[in-house]
């Protein structure tokens, strides 16, 4: 299973799409283009199959693409927040020669953070809500067997051993299946990127309850979010983006992510020609 890295820089050349259908071969490169049609082609395949190997899925969302410095980026986001000029940090995959599939963006000036859809809820956090959901299922059908079985005159000893073994299953298998109704696939994306943006335990981290966090801090004008090292340049902001998640610190990133630096990437007149054909 690929790493993810870190690329940082200014976007440039951004282009947002309502419809993957509507890139064209001139707005991108071939092999962007062609992986696009590789993936709406193939979806649901991949999505079972990255399901049981927790590798790549197909990212839900609104398409964009975008340079960072020298470095084209493929993206889907719920929201994209960022414009021309903006300074990001984008969780990236690499797919070709200065090639990237984004699967996340982070604007440290704002302590913003966008997903694509259905990411950003961990792994053990869904499993947790889709227990509870089954376990009240499955004990309402307990309730109801055992009721039936005591009005039954003719009782077998060993039906109790086959209602709790049966329960014990109809609680894993309804589990499991809720799991991936709600997009739990999806959460070992969100594991992955939280590992790379620097949380200690991925699998736990609710962006959600952060984003609260961050709200109250916000409000209160709190220093934490102000005495910030690696984001001094924080200021208090008066009106949330509403399909943004926001954080608090920013983590210190692990030694294994490779950080792919562009910041200081000036594009001389070749490159600008090219970047605005």
């Amino acid at each position: 299973m690929a790493k993810y890295s870190l690329l940082k820089g200014k976007v440039s050349k951004l282009h947002v799409f309502d419809d993957s259908k509507e890139i064209r071969s001139g707005d991108i490169g071939w092999l962007a283009l062609f992986g696009l049609m590789i993936i709406g082609a193939f979806e649901l395949l991949i999505d079972i199959i990255d399901s049981l190997a927790i590798g790549n899925i197909t990212l839900k969302g609104k398409t964009f693409y975008c340079y960072i410095g020298k470095k084209e980026v493929l993206g889907n986001l719920e929201h994209v927040g960022f414009k021309e000029g903006d300074y990001v940090e984008m969780v990236v995959k690499q797919i070709d020669t200065n090639q990237y599939q984004s699967y996340a963006v982070r604007m440290p000036q704002y302590h913003a953070l966008y997903f694509p859809r259905s990411i950003g809820v961990p792994t053990l956090l869904k499993l947790k809500f889709c227990s509870i959901v089954s376990g009240v299922m499955c004990l309402f059908a307990y309730l109801f067997l055992t009721i039936l079985a005591f009005f039954d005159l003719e009782k077998d000893p060993d039906d109790f051993i086959f209602r709790t073994i049966a329960t014990i299953i109809m609680f894993l298998l309804i589990s499991i299946i809720l799991f991936f109704l709600a997009g739990g696939r999806y959460s070992f994306i969100s594991n992955r990127i939280f590992a790379t943006l620097g949380y200690p335990k991925p699998w736990l981290h609710s962006s959600v309850e952060e984003h609260d966090r961050f709200k109250k801090l916000n409000r209160s004008g709190d220093p934490e979010l102000y005495d910030d090292p690696q984001t001094p340049e924080f200021e208090r902001i008066k009106k949330l983006d509403p399909d943004a998640y926001y954080y608090c610190r920013t983590p210190n990133l692990p030694d294994w992510v490779e950080v792919i630096d562009e910041r200081g990437y000036t594009p001389n007149l070749k490159d600008q020609k090219k970047l605005s054909s």
